[in-house]
């Protein structure tokens, strides 16, 4: 039926839905479907920018194609136990999304993965999670807190100092006079700009870090430009926001610009560049291995 789709041919779709109906995987890849939908409505209305919304529709689509790819190879046998947590797990979710006002609430955090476990746990039991490891290492990383692991990691990687060196050097080189830095603030001719945690790059390092392990789930990719891909990611992320964080700096007498740059629609510019510029470098390199396997 799939296939069918994906081709445009939707003649025989009432007849493959009644005949899907009737086996036990339709209905739990519908509750799923439907955890999922719950869980991008609600980071949807509480999230603060549209970033966090648009990764988690993408990562939540790739690990439902990831599942979908292989359901010839999944074996469907449970334990009354398995069912037992699977549905109680279900269920916590569910109360969860009711009650939650935050999305960076600790334990709504945690409702993606708890919920594709649940799922996979009714499907296929205890020894069967492995067969879902893909779907739910990718619902895990929205289980990521990001609150807490800015802090942690910019007590042992000053990223908001560096990025300020940083746009420093990029300023310098534009040819900025008055130019200075002192720790996470850079002073010029135009003004001053502190560069604080929100615009430390951490965001869309991890923005990009997560795009990186969706394609190399989806793209067969070698080891080796696997090890390329993840650290370009970062570099990629790091770069592009330090130039951000300069033209900051260039246009901060001027509020309008500032704010629309800072915090506006002008922001996302820079999410769409740094994410154009990983897949067009994640393109290159699974174009060169198309062509190592040709030969």
């Amino acid at each position: 039926m799939l296939e069918n789709i994906l081709r445009g041919d939707f003649s025989n779709l009432q007849s493959s839905l009644q005949k899907a109906s009737c086996k036990l995987e339709f209905w739990l890849l519908a509750t799923w479907v439907s955890l999922i939908a719950i869980n991008i409505t609600l980071v949807a209305r509480l999230a603060d920018s549209v970033d966090e919304p648009a990764i988690q529709i993408l990562t939540w689509a790739v690990a439902i194609l990831l599942v979908v790819r292989d359901r010839a190879n999944l074996k469907f046998e449970t334990t009354p136990s398995a069912i037992a947590v699977g549905v109680l797990l279900i269920i916590w979710v569910l109360i969860k999304s009711l009650l939650t006002r935050r999305v960076y609430d600790v334990l709504f955090i945690l409702t993606p993965v708890m919920a594709t476990i649940g799922i996979a746990l009714i499907a296929s039991g205890w020894g069967g999670l492995r067969q879902y490891w893909q779907a739910i290492l990718l619902s895990a990383t929205l289980g990521i807190p990001v609150t807490f692991l800015f802090s942690a990691s910019e007590k042992v990687v000053p990223v908001n100092v560096f990025t300020a060196q940083f746009a420093h050097s990029v300023l310098w080189y534009g040819g900025v006079q008055k130019l200075a830095q002192q720790g996470v603030t850079i002073f010029s001719q135009y003004g001053a700009v502190e560069v604080a945690r929100g615009c430390a790059g951490l965001p869309p390092i991890l923005m990009l870090l997560r795009i990186t392990l969706m394609f190399v789930l989806v793209f067969p990719v070698s080891h080796f430009h696997k090890w390329i891909l993840f650290p370009a990611a970062m570099a990629i992320a790091f770069i592009v926001n330090s130039v951000r964080v300069a033209l900051l700096v260039i246009i901060s007498s001027q509020a309008e610009a500032f704010k629309y740059w800072h915090a506006g629609d002008g922001s996302q510019i820079f999410s769409v560049v740094a994410v154009s510029i990983l897949l067009a470098l994640c393109n290159w390199l699974t174009r060169d291995d198309d062509e190592y396997e040709e030969a």
